[in-house]
This record gives C-alpha cells, structure tokens and sequence, in this order.
C-alpha cells in the first residue's frame, strides 16, 4: 500500500509540472504571437504567469510542511466510490462547459456551470443555487470585462452585457 505521504508527494511533483508546462507555453507559444509583452492589460501572459507563481508559491510552502512532517507513514485512505464519481462528475461537467463555451457563449454557460457544481457538492437549495450561480456568474463577467479589460466569449448568439 503507498502512504499518504508518497501520494502527497506525486500530486505536489504533479502541480509542478502544470506550472512548469505554464512558463513553457509563455516563453514558447505566446512569444511567438507576440503576446508576452508590454504591461499586464496588453500582455497575455501576465495573468498565467501571475497564477502559476502564487500555485508555486503554496507548492513550496506545502511540500516543506510536508518534509518537516516526521513519522506520518500511515497508508493512503482508500477513496469512497461516492468522492470517485463526484470528482469524475465535475470533470464532465467542466469538460461540457468547455465545449460549448465558444458556442454558447459565457453568459449562458457559466452560470449553469457554477449551479451544476454547487449541486454536485451537496447544496439543495435550488433558490439559493440559481441566485449565487447568477450572482458569481455577472460578478466575473463585471471584473473580466470592465477591470481587466478581457472580451469573454459571446456565443452564436452575441450576448454581450453593455456596462
């Protein structure tokens, strides 16, 4: 049986990857397009690069907190098949919103997103779900567009909130 540790271990080497893979595309893919530059609202890359240094940041204080952790050898938990297909139903979700987020556009995909994944973590409340999904939804539209200055996708149907 592999420990908690070792487990902890892989996903922290596996975060380390992602952001690794992050600076890769920014000093490959976005130079090339000439998107890496300039300051943070006509660059890219400011807003990767800005994530995956804070994700480094909390990987390095996780894995010295898990290096200076003595004596926790104890076997990995085994996972509930209930947690397996939460997580798998996330993943699918997230995957359809993706997909159909060019199509349909932001407006009307995120909103459904937030209330599917509220769901799937055990709010019932379907009042309280629809208004915090809307609520969420416009309030990152709000901060996309008017504060950062980001066009979000606006579907085969152009929806576009005027602020």
């Amino acid at each position: 049986m592999v420990s908690s540790r070792t487990l902890n271990i892989a996903a922290l080497g596996f975060l380390f990857a992602v952001i690794v893979t992050v600076f890769w595309q920014i000093e490959t893919t976005f130079k090339e397009q000439g998107i890496a530059s300039g300051g943070p609202y006509d660059n890219a890359a400011a807003y990767p690069r800005t994530i995956a240094i804070l994700i480094g940041a909390l990987l390095v204080v996780q894995l010295v907190t898990e290096l200076l952790r003595r004596g926790d050898r104890a076997p990995a938990k085994d996972i509930a098949r209930s947690d397996l297909r939460r997580a798998g139903l996330m993943l699918a979700v997230f995957a359809v919103y993706l997909g159909g987020l060019t199509t349909v556009g932001y407006h009307l995909a995120t909103a459904p997103l937030i209330f599917a994944i509220m769901w799937i973590c055990g709010m019932r409340n379907v009042l309280k779900l629809a208004l915090a999904a809307i609520g969420i939804a416009t309030g990152f539209a709000f901060l996309f567009e008017v504060f950062l200055n980001v066009v979000l996708p606006l579907g085969i149907w152009d929806i576009f909130i005027p602020w």
